[in-house]
């Protein structure tokens, strides 16, 4: 509006100075037509700026949006350090527990490994003992044929074997031969210069009733080991605290019964020589004490 009223106001002033109507005419088309630029160019401008305010209302918003979920991954980025500090304290005071777990068990694992050596120390001691004894016993029945006895360490232990030949006549089980009498002597020297050995003391025999006079192979076989532990005790001074005596019958065979070569082997009385557990004991100890 403003533009026109500026308009007419111009070609007044064109036509007052004696300017031809037809040039005020082409001059006031011009003029139109140029208003009418600037009043679309000043529409555009006022839709441009009605754009961009809405445009700035709407990174005002988006700001605020921004902001609010900037503040929302900062609050989870606190929370998850504080998750980590608590879970790296934690790690710390498990690590911690972890480590003096494994002081303890391999203070353990130590102790016992002292103990499982005290122990071996201890066995080779006795084995290594009961092996010179042993041999102590073969030269002291040397005199003897060899087939009559034999001497042996066998699960910790001296087992002297003395056939029947050697000790009774057969089916005799309450008397003991002159050879037998002689063998018990050089085993209760022996057995007195150890004083520290118990003695079990059992009877064997065959499967042939004829050969015990048919007697019952258990209490036949517990007379003749009751005989040797009489002579052993009266005769030879062995405490009687130290052994004990059984009869096994013909149920504890060292050869088949087959032949009269395995019966014969098989009517014995064996003398198991070993050391009590206390004493085996005593010397783990002392071993365990020495590490």
């Amino acid at each position: 509006m403003r533009y026109t009223i500026l308009l007419g106001a111009a070609l007044f002033l064109l036509s007052a100075c004696g300017v031809s109507n037809k040039n005020v005419l082409a001059m006031e088309q011009s003029y139109k037509t140029e208003i009418g630029t600037l009043n679309e160019q000043l529409r555009n401008s006022r839709d441009e700026i009605t754009r961009m305010q809405l445009q700035i209302a709407e990174r005002k918003g988006e700001n605020t949006a921004l902001l609010a979920t900037q503040d929302k991954y900062l609050k989870r980025l606190d929370e998850l350090e504080e998750e980590l500090d608590k879970a790296q304290n934690q790690a710390l005071t498990k690590q911690s527990s972890l480590g003096d777990a494994l002081k303890a068990k391999n203070d353990q694992i130590l102790s016992l490994e002292n103990q499982i050596a005290a122990i071996r120390g201890a066995l080779k001691q006795e084995l290594e003992t009961l092996q010179q004894i042993a041999k102590e016993f073969q030269d002291s029945l040397a005199k003897f044929p060899v087939a009559q006895y034999s001497v042996e360490v066998r699960n910790g232990k001296i087992v002297l074997a003395l056939t029947e030949s050697l000790l009774f006549k057969s089916g005799v089980s309450n008397r003991i031969e002159p050879n037998g009498q002689a063998a018990l002597k050089a085993i209760g020297t022996l057995l007195n210069a150890n004083p520290v050995l118990l003695i079990q003391v059992l009877g064997h025999t065959d499967n042939q009733a004829a050969s015990r006079k048919n007697l019952d192979s258990w209490d036949f076989t517990s007379l003749r080991a009751a005989t040797v532990v009489r002579s052993l005790i009266d005769t030879h001074d062995l405490g009687a605290n130290r052994v004990i005596s059984g009869g096994r019958g013909e149920f504890d065979p060292i050869t088949s019964n087959e032949t009269s070569e395995g019966q014969s082997r098989n009517r014995r009385v064996e003398l198991s020589l070993f050391f009590p557990p206390e004493d085996l004991q005593r010397k783990i100890t002392q071993l365990a004490e020495r590490k």
